[in-house]
């Protein structure tokens, strides 16, 4: 009789261990992603291939800088994929986040689907044409697709022609969402969000001496450390790198 309760103890104990092994695996493997809205659509495509792997990915779109300020006030997140270097670069000084490292070059786009403005061949010839009456562009001080977009448009001497014209968006999302919706005749997005199958149903012209964005990627100390690294470094694979190819990033 003590042989046998002896026995099932120790199945029981077995049990438990392996129970609690199964949860710190799932710990690990889970990571919640804070992630820049110009990388939506590839972050979700990201997300799709890697939870076969058993995985589970939770994201929260946004713009940088909106992103930047919950993680600071202690939003439980994982991983921070921002659309510039300078905010995973504040959250090292500060001790939040561990050394961010580059995971995507993306390209700002003008881009638009009233059928006045596709016939015409440059982003220029778009931004002088008076069949544009409202421009849509991401707000320049938390979204670093607008900021691109502000400094080429006063590169090119164009800011002030369309200055009383631009809808400014929360987030480059709500950039896209503009032009798409016909709230702006054209706006300023991400070529990843042009190479969408929504973007596929306009046109996008390339801004010249453009330079390419530098998305920096940071785990954050406070989260799920190992899960956030093992998710950043299968990004870093041939078939996660194929699929950032197909949005337009480098």
């Amino acid at each position: 009789m003590l042989k046998q309760a002896l026995t099932y103890n120790t199945i029981c104990m077995l049990i438990l261990i392996a129970a609690v092994h199964l949860n710190a695996a799932e710990r690990v493997d889970n990571v919640s992603i804070a992630c820049s809205a110009n990388f939506t659509d590839t972050l979700k495509k990201l997300k799709v291939e890697y939870e076969k792997t058993g995985a589970k990915v939770t994201c929260v779109f946004g713009a940088t800088g909106m992103l930047y300020g919950q993680i600071i006030n202690g939003a439980a997140y994982d991983l921070f994929l921002a659309a510039d270097e300078k905010r995973p670069a504040m959250l090292f000084d500060k001790n939040l986040a561990l050394e961010p490292k580059i995971y995507a070059k993306g390209t700002a786009v003008l881009w638009s689907m009233k059928k006045e403005l596709k016939r015409l061949p440059t982003w220029e010839d778009v931004l002088v044409s008076s069949d544009l009456m409202h421009l849509g562009i991401s707000n320049p001080k938390t979204a670093p697709y607008g900021a691109t977009a502000e400094a080429s448009l006063r590169a090119a001497g164009l800011y002030s022609k369309v200055e009383s014209k631009i809808a400014f968006g929360k987030s480059v999302g709500t950039a896209f969402q503009y032009g798409y919706t016909g709230v702006a005749d054209a706006t300023f997005i991400a070529l990843s969000q042009a190479l969408s199958e929504k973007g596929m149903h306009g046109k996008y012209w390339g801004i010249p001496k453009s330079a390419k964005i530098n998305q920096a990627a940071c785990v954050i100390r406070s989260g799920n450390v190992e899960g956030a690294q093992k998710f950043l470094e299968w990004i870093e694979g041939k078939e996660a790198r194929s699929i950032l190819r197909r949005y337009g990033y480098e």
